[in-house]
C-alpha cells in the first residue's frame, strides 16, 4: 500500500502560502519563504511556468527554499508535465527528497496554455492524449521510485528500458493532480493521488458539486473518500480584504467560516493562502486570524 493509499479518518490540518515566483522580487522570495517557516506554514506552494519571462524556475525555487528553509514542506503546484518528462521529474524530485528528506509535496498537471508551451518549443496535446500522458506518467514515477533493480514500463506514450534504478525517496512523497474538470476527477480518484481542483474563482456551492462528483469517483475506484488527501488552493479570485465579495473574499472572520467549512464538510485537510497584492503583510494576517482560529474549530467539532 502506498502513502495514497492508506486511509485516515481525518487528516491533520495543513496551510501553506503560495510563492509567486516573480523574476523582480529576486531573493525577496526566499525572504517570503522564511518568514512562512518562522510564522509556523507548513509549506511553500509554486506554480510552473517556465514559459513566463516574469517568473523563475519552479524548481530552482522551490531548491533554492529548502536551502534557505529548515523544517517547511514545499509543494509543485502543479507541474506542467507537457514541459517536464516524467522519468527526469522522478530524479528530480527525487533529489528534492534526498537532500530535504519528506519535505516534498509532487503535484502534478496536464499542461495548458498551450500557445506559450509551443512558442518555446513544447508540444500541443488534446485533452484525451494529455489525461492520457498524466496517467502514464504517474505510473513511470512510481515505478522509478519503487526501489526495484529492474523496471520495464511499455506505455502508449512513455517507455522504461532497465535503467538503472534509484534507491526509494527518504520519506513518501505525496503525490497530487491539478484536476478542473470531471474527466480529471475520475483519473485522480483512478490513481489515488491527492486532489487539487481549479480554485480559481469558484464557491462554495460549486465545490460542494465537485466535491461530491470526486467522492462518486473514490467510491468507483474502490477507494474512501477520506483515502487520498484534498488541497485547496485559496489564492486566484480569493482575496483577504475588510469587505465581504463572495466566497473566500473578505475580513478574516469570513476565511474562518469558509475554510472551516471546507474541512468539516468537504474533508479538504490542506490549503494554500496568499494574495498576489500583498503577500508578504497578509502573512502574518493569515498566521494570527485565520490559521488557529481554523484549527481550533475544527478540533472541536471531531471527535
Amino acid at each position: 500500500m502506498t502513502d495514497d493509499d492508506r486511509p485516515l479518518d481525518h487528516r491533520p490540518l495543513r496551510f501553506g502560502t503560495f510563492l509567486f515566483p516573480r523574476t523582480v522580487a529576486g531573493r525577496a522570495l526566499l525572504d517570503h519563504a522564511a518568514q512562512a517557516e518562522e510564522l509556523g506554514y507548513d509549506l511553500i506552494a509554486v506554480p510552473d511556468h517556465p514559459y513566463n519571462p516574469d517568473y523563475v524556475d519552479q524548481v530552482a525555487l522551490l531548491s533554492a527554499v529548502v536551502g534557505r528553509t529548515s523544517s517547511i514542506r514545499v509543494l509543485t503546484d502543479v507541474v506542467n508535465l507537457a514541459l517536464r518528462p516524467p522519468a527526469v521529474l522522478a530524479k528530480t524530485a527525487w533529489t528534492i527528497d534526498r537532500l530535504a528528506p519528506g519535505r516534498l509535496d509532487l503535484g502534478l498537471g496536464t499542461g495548458g496554455l498551450w500557445d506559450q508551451i509551443a512558442a518555446i518549443g513544447g508540444p500541443r496535446w488534446k485533452p484525451r492524449e494529455a489525461r492520457e500522458r498524466l496517467a502514464e506518467a504517474i505510473d513511470v514515477i512510481r515505478l522509478l521510485w519503487s526501489g526495484d533493480a529492474d523496471v520495464t514500463y511499455a506505455g502508449q506514450y512513455y517507455q522504461l528500458d532497465h535503467p538503472q534504478p534509484l534507491l526509494p525517496p527518504q520519506e513518501p512523497i505525496q503525490l497530487w493532480i491539478g484536476s478542473g474538470g470531471p474527466l480529471m476527477r475520475r483519473l485522480t480518484a483512478g490513481v489515488g493521488a491527492g486532489w487539487i481542483p481549479n480554485g480559481n474563482r469558484l464557491d462554495l456551492d460549486t465545490v460542494r458539486a465537485d466535491a461530491a462528483h470526486f467522492d462518486t469517483e473514490l467510491a468507483a475506484a474502490g477507494r474512501s473518500r477520506t483515502a487520498v488527501p484534498r488541497l485547496y488552493n485559496a489564492f486566484f479570485g480569493h482575496k483577504l480584504q475588510d469587505r465581504s465579495e463572495g466566497f473566500l473574499v473578505g475580513p478574516a472572520s469570513q476565511w474562518v467560516d469558509e475554510l472551516t467549512a471546507l474541512a468539516l464538510e468537504l474533508d479538504f485537510d490542506t490549503f494554500v493562502l496568499g494574495d498576489r497584492e500583498t503577500p508578504v503583510e497578509h502573512l502574518q494576517i493569515f498566521a494570527d486570524q485565520v490559521i488557529p482560529q481554523v484549527r481550533a474549530q475544527v478540533a472541536a467539532a471531531r471527535p
